[in-house]
């Protein structure tokens, strides 16, 4: 079974989520949902593989506001 672990960093902070999720869509799916409630309007402009990693990509809307989802095995 995949699992998917999202981290980001909003305003410059660093936010670790405690919550494995189910697909990368999903864990797409909350991040913009959270932006959306506190009222920031999340674009992304780039995505790119990390360490040449298909399954770590990392989503950059600008310096202070980006996440990244990593399938990790359970």
């Amino acid at each position: 079974m995949k699992k998917y672990m999202l981290t980001a960093i909003i305003n410059g902070k660093v936010k670790i989520y405690n919550q494995a999720f189910s697909s990368r869509s999903e864990a797409i799916d909350y991040i913009f949902s959270y932006y959306q409630k506190h009222n920031d309007n999340l674009r992304v402009e780039e995505e790119y593989y990390v360490n040449n990693d298909i399954h770590n990509i990392e989503y950059v809307s600008d310096y202070d506001n980006r996440f990244r989802i990593q399938r990790i095995a359970m």
